[in-house]
């Protein structure tokens, strides 16, 4: 199967790729600044977060939520596999209502990347990989803005929802044993080397 790290980090891709495109044209159409919408400078996909570059978009799987076997690929089983996700959107600014402004038309953009599952679907090559998120689960949570040194405001906010992956959990045949290499480290001890303990007479 593959794991949180795998989601999270199929969403950052998936972002990177998508995002400054979908930036032009949000900006084209609003006719608006890249000061009033500005460009993701970084992208993370790790635990704990950093905040070094803005804004910043940070994408994290919170929980597994379920499992559901649906096929066979062959003699392994199919998985239906959810991650509850989060993608935080951290803007700063001068001003609290320039933060403000930034973060929610960046969380703008950033819902309209996710709900795109025609170009979700496309960053993966494999014709067999499915994945989708679940448009009924997206929800949007704001932050207050927060002010930094000087006159600099931070402002945050996190879209929720559930990513859906088929996984194949790879089995092996029954009775199969497979070779293990254990590598054990050696030490040449000699009886003062030992630790020795005061017994009871």
């Amino acid at each position: 199967m593959h794991g949180a790290q795998f989601a999270k980090q199929y969403v950052s891709n998936y972002l990177q790729l998508d995002i400054p495109q979908r930036v032009v044209r949000y900006r084209n159409g609003w006719d608006i600044s890249d000061t009033e919408l500005p460009s993701p400078a970084k992208y993370l996909t790790y635990e704990p977060l950093a905040l070094d570059d803005w804004p910043t978009i940070i994408t994290v799987a919170i929980n597994t939520s379920g499992f559901e076997r649906i096929a066979y690929d062959g003699p392994d089983p199919l998985y239906r596999v959810d991650y509850v996700m989060r993608t935080y959107i951290w803007c700063r600014a001068l001003g609290s209502e320039e933060a403000t402004i930034a973060r929610d038309r960046l969380t703008t953009v950033v819902r309209s990347a996710l709900l795109d599952y025609p170009c979700l679907q496309a960053t993966d090559p494999r014709q067999s990989f499915q994945v989708m998120i679940d448009e009924g689960s997206l929800r949007e949570e704001f932050s207050d803005t927060t002010l930094l040194k000087g006159d600099r405001v931070m402002s945050g906010s996190y879209l929720g929802y559930t990513l859906s992956i088929n996984e194949v959990v790879t089995r092996q045949d029954i009775a199969e044993l497979s070779e293990i290499e254990l590598s054990v480290r050696q030490q040449n001890l000699s009886d003062t080397d030992l630790p020795t303990a005061d017994w009871p007479s």
